[in-house]
């Protein structure tokens, strides 16, 4: 048995993939899959509130190096809160790499790169959802290099 980690085997196999440059949505329970087989999409939702996107991010932060993290407008203006968990949880973590970017887009451009970012070249591997019903709660992660 794993002794800590991510104990779901989709989850862990894909953060185990992932490369410099790909991407990875953590989301709420209202967030669209993409409709393509280029993402893999896990749901991890099991009820109401259960488990939050931070939860999830805390897990996958313990494992994927990352070099930037996307957020939507609306998540920093509407759900402060939860933005304000966000940048907690990933200030938390010590980068090894380059300087961590945070960028913020509207949430239509980012529902795009993650229903389409795929197609279009953008290596969004995989969209995960949770079970969080607060709006615009998500974020996408990029993997940076450990070096």
């Amino acid at each position: 048995m794993k002794r800590k980690g991510i104990y779901n085997t989709e989850l862990s196999h894909i953060v185990a993939k992932m490369g410099h440059g790909d991407m990875i949505l953590i989301g709420d329970v209202g967030c669209p899959f993409p409709r393509h087989e280029l993402t893999t999409c896990i749901d991890l939702a099991v009820t109401e509130n259960i488990p939050v996107v931070n939860d999830v991010l805390r897990v996958v932060l313990e494992e994927l190096e990352i070099e930037e993290y996307i957020v939507s407008e609306e998540t920093k203006e509407i759900s402060p809160n939860t933005y304000a968990q966000f940048k907690k949880t990933i200030d938390s973590f010590d980068n090894k790499g380059n300087a961590l970017v945070e960028k913020v887009i509207p949430h239509a451009n980012m529902k795009d790169l993650w229903l389409n970012g795929s197609l279009r070249g953008d290596e969004v591997k995989a969209f995960v959802r949770t079970g969080e019903r607060t709006p615009y709660s998500y974020i996408i992660l990029v993997a940076g290099v450990n070096f």
